[in-house]
């Protein structure tokens, strides 16, 4: 496979809008400008932001319509303590703080998003927020993210301002039918926005009419001596909190990357056995749910009713998993002070037909039982966060018997929920291409009942959800290049520096189909950009991608279960 996005023209004027050379230019300049300044302005990157064009961000040069989509995904992803920071700092660890003037800020207190795992601190005080970073793919998120609150956020209190002398005057206008129209807002998309901005929707509204953001950055350090030191210290967590006695667990592993509910749901039996606490709690708290749950008892909605169950135990109190987790001997690793990455280690030795989804499939329990292998199950990175992640797994495990990646992505060839295999990967980090043997490309035993089971596809690994636009879609889309994600490539470096005697290369076909280990990667479609002109990663799954989630889990822990069996 060749790679798509190799040209043998230079790159364009920056004055020619939504080119593949606009978004080099824009990540090229703020990572400059992060480096070789104390603080950057927001508002000075935001030029070249605007000339990216990004899928995401269509309406970015209309001055008379507020853009939803970016502002909800952004508020989404960004603390709501937003509204009043001034200056946002990056840095690794504590000591990186500490040694530019800012002491003591994991003291500070903790502020979270509704989607984004990111270990953030706050100080209301010097209106400063603390993001911990754990790769370059974190500076993309954070630094884009943010450039497309402001510009939406200063578009709006412009518009709002503009129209509406008072801000009673925009609830009344809210009241009505159409809400806010005058500022491009329809019936469909308030209610969107107004999840997004959280419980304190109108108090958040209020600061947009109110007050401009005018927000400033600053990289404490960025080397990559400065990652590899943060995710050490995640490691020696795990080792501390669930290895340290017990060297032995690492003797033969397998490495799954995927959430923190799929494989102990499938596992444990606790959704099974609770069935009428969780269906009874849905009647009550969660009627639109329990509807969806009615139309898959009488066949009306062809969701997997464990799969249903699976989805719907969330609602259940935390403590009432414990009994099960305990006797599968599952040990729940929260994440450090760094990484907010957090691992299960589930010994294959503890699965048995007991408790397992029957869709699994066991047929020599004793042979389970003298395993001695461990499943290292650890909640999907972001971006290039993952490469730190599995090269510090691979330099201390002894034995890797198989590396399973589950992760979203966004597909240009298929629906929401479908699931995607891919041979090939290109990385736009490296500007690699991968050959890869998937095992799942050769057998997939599970059927989908709700979407398609697409294989043999190409990937490529982006550099962030902003830092896309048509040209480059369409570029891939003439390359047949048709799943568009961000772990896949980073993961596949790791994997290259693992079996070859060298570093990872730049610009080249790297051939990974003869491994010492299994590997398997399954993609779930959570958007489709091109085809359906939706904004990539905008959207998050709910009811509707949880049967590829099970399905996606269910196949890995088929896989393990078989390799286990046949050793």
């Amino acid at each position: 496979m060749d790679n798509p996005t190799n040209s043998n023209s230079p790159p364009s004027d920056p004055k020619y809008l939504g080119t593949k050379e606009a978004i080099e230019l824009h990540v090229r300049a703020y990572h400059s400008a992060l480096k070789g300044a104390s603080q950057v302005t927001v508002s000075s990157l935001a030029n070249l932001y605007r000339k990216t064009t990004p899928t995401l961000h269509p309406l970015v040069e209309n001055p008379d319509v507020v853009d939803t989509s970016p502002l909800i995904y952004s508020f989404l992803r960004l603390p709501s303590c937003i509204d009043h920071c001034q200056k946002i700092i990056m840095g690794q660890m504590p000591e990186v703080f500490t040694e530019q003037g800012y002491e003591n800020v994991d003291k500070w207190p903790r502020v979270t998003t509704q989607a984004r795992r990111r270990i953030m601190h706050y100080s209301p005080s010097k209106k400063t927020l603390a993001c911990f970073i754990t790769s370059i793919s974190d500076i993309d998120d954070i630094v884009n993210l943010t450039i497309a609150l402001q510009l939406e956020w200063n578009k709006f209190h412009t518009l709002l301002n503009k129209h509406f002398k008072t801000f009673n005057q925009v609830t009344q206008s809210i009241k009505k039918e159409g809400h806010l129209a005058l500022v491009g807002l329809d019936q469909n998309e308030f209610p969107k926005l107004k999840h997004a901005l959280g419980k304190k929707w109108k108090e958040r509204l209020k600061n947009i009419y109110h007050r401009k953001l005018n927000l400033h950055f600053q990289l404490l350090a960025g080397s990559w001596i400065d990652y590899s030191k943060a995710v050490q210290k995640w490691w020696k967590n795990i080792h501390y909190k669930a290895l340290k006695n017990n060297k032995s667990t690492l003797k033969t592993i397998y490495i799954v990357s995927s959430n923190n509910h799929s494989v102990i749901n499938l596992l444990s039996g606790f959704a099974k056995n609770n069935e009428k606490k969780i269906i009874s709690f849905i009647e009550k708290e969660k009627p639109l749910l329990f509807k969806e749950y009615q139309k898959i008892k009488n066949k009306q909605f062809f969701l997997n009713q464990n799969d249903f169950l699976y989805y719907s135990s969330r609602f259940l109190p935390k403590n009432l998993r414990t009994p099960y987790l305990k006797k599968l001997q599952i040990k729940n690793i929260p994440a450090g002070h760094y990484l907010d990455i957090n691992t299960q280690l589930i010994p294959v030795s503890a699965i048995n037909s007991k408790n397992i989804d029957p869709r699994l499939k066991i047929k020599k329990t004793e042979k389970l039982k003298k395993s001695n292998a461990l499943i290292f199950n650890i909640d999907y990175p972001l971006g290039f966060s993952a490469y730190h992640v599995l090269n510090k797994l691979l330099e201390h495990v002894k034995k890797i018997k198989g590396v399973y990646i589950i992760g979203k992505a966004a597909v240009l060839n298929s629906e929401t929920g479908d699931i995607q295999i891919p041979k090939g990967v290109f990385d736009e980090h490296s500007q690699n291409t991968y050959l890869i043997n998937n095992y799942f490309n050769h057998e997939f035993k599970h059927q989908s009942n709700l979407g398609s089971i697409l294989k043999n596809q190409k990937s490529v690994s982006v550099l962030g959800t902003y830092l896309q636009n048509q040209a480059l879609l369409e570029i891939y889309s003439k390359n047949n290049f048709t799943v568009i994600e961000m772990e896949n490539g980073p993961y596949l470096s790791a994997i290259t520096e693992a079996v070859y005697p060298q570093q990872v290369p730049k610009n080249t076909i790297v051939d990974l189909n003869a491994l010492p280990f299994d590997l398997g990667i399954i993609n779930y479609t959570s958007d489709t950009p091109y085809s359906k002109a939706k904004n990539l990663g905008a959207h998050r799954l709910t009811l509707d991608g949880i049967e590829p989630v099970y399905l996606a889990t269910r196949a890995v822990l088929q896989r393990i279960i078989d390799l286990e069996e046949s050793s």
